[in-house]
């Protein structure tokens, strides 16, 4: 169904939001938590804060000409629809960590802090533009080509690339600085992962159990949930058996343990976390990250 002319400006405004919003914490997360203590976020910001103590440029408009080839390749590769989002991303980031830097404190002298709320807040930012299927230039691009192709999520992509940073940063600063800025770096790809997924993380439930439809109206009326039923046999008795498939969000894990027990003490359950669960019950599958 093509949308409404209300339902695409409803869209845009939201992806603005999303971009503006991002934009500014990831500013705010190298003003005041990460180029203080020479702790490199990775991408095209390591590569200008090596720039600005080498040859004192300014971090942000040194950002913002790093991005300019990228963007252009992000374009070529990804339509021209990519293009204005994430250069309003790149230039939004770029402009607020030099336009912001004289009125945001620092914090210094504290590792934990530094390190856990700019890799926090940093990830934050970078996860609230992906939501807005932009990037903010530099090896996002790259992270966003990846899923586009492959479906490899952008967090675990960027983690890799930036592992390359890293070790410049141990050049540029010292190994101290470079092993903060790797645990900064896992902060930020748990964050983004969680932003991503939400609230409502997954769990693919498998079920082997010798009393499978009191498990199931158990499922059924308790979790309210579908189950599917697939028949099986045991590899080593050669006997017919039944095996429970369902989906639950991480909130009703417990609840599904109580009463499959209640059931059947015995039961083999498997839980596994799953990423994108389609459906009813779940998200729709015109869900914004699947539209290319």
């Amino acid at each position: 169904m093509t949308p409404t002319a209300s339902q695409r400006f409803t869209a845009a405004l939201r992806d603005l939001l999303l971009i503006l919003s991002g934009a500014l914490c990831m500013a705010v997360a190298v003003n005041v938590f990460l180029e203080p203590n020479n702790v490199v976020p990775g991408g095209f910001t390591a590569l200008a804060i090596f720039a600005n103590r080498l040859w004192g440029w300014p971090t942000g408009l040194t950002l913002l000409a790093l991005n300019v080839p990228v963007l252009l390749l992000g374009m070529a590769f990804m339509g021209a629809q990519f293009g204005p989002k994430t250069i309003l991303g790149a230039v939004t980031v770029s402009l607020g960590i030099d336009l912001l830097r004289p009125y945001l404190p620092v914090i210094r002298d504290d590792p934990l802090l530094y390190i856990l709320y700019g890799g926090l807040l940093y990830g934050l930012g970078l996860a609230l533009v992906f939501r807005a299927r932009a990037t903010t230039g530099g090896t996002e691009i790259p992270a966003r080509l990846l899923e586009h192709w492959y479906g490899i999520r952008p967090a675990k992509s960027l983690l890799v690339m930036d592992g390359l940073i890293l070790a410049l940063a141990a050049l540029f600063f010292g190994l101290a600085p470079a092993l903060y800025a790797l645990i900064a770096a896992w902060v930020m790809a748990r964050v983004m992962d969680f932003v991503d997924l939400g609230w409502n993380s997954t769990s693919t439930v498998i079920i082997i159990t010798s009393q499978p439809t009191q498990v199931r109206e158990a499922i059924l009326h308790e979790l309210e949930r579908g189950v599917t039923l697939l028949q099986a046999e045991g590899g080593y008795t050669g006997e017919p058996r039944v095996v429970m498939l369902t989906v639950i969000n991480r909130r009703q894990t417990t609840r599904l343990r109580e009463v499959v027990s209640a059931v059947d003490p015995d039961a083999f359950v498997v839980l596994s976390p799953s990423h994108d669960v389609l459906g009813e019950g779940f998200a729709p599958l015109t869900h914004p990250r699947l539209r290319r």
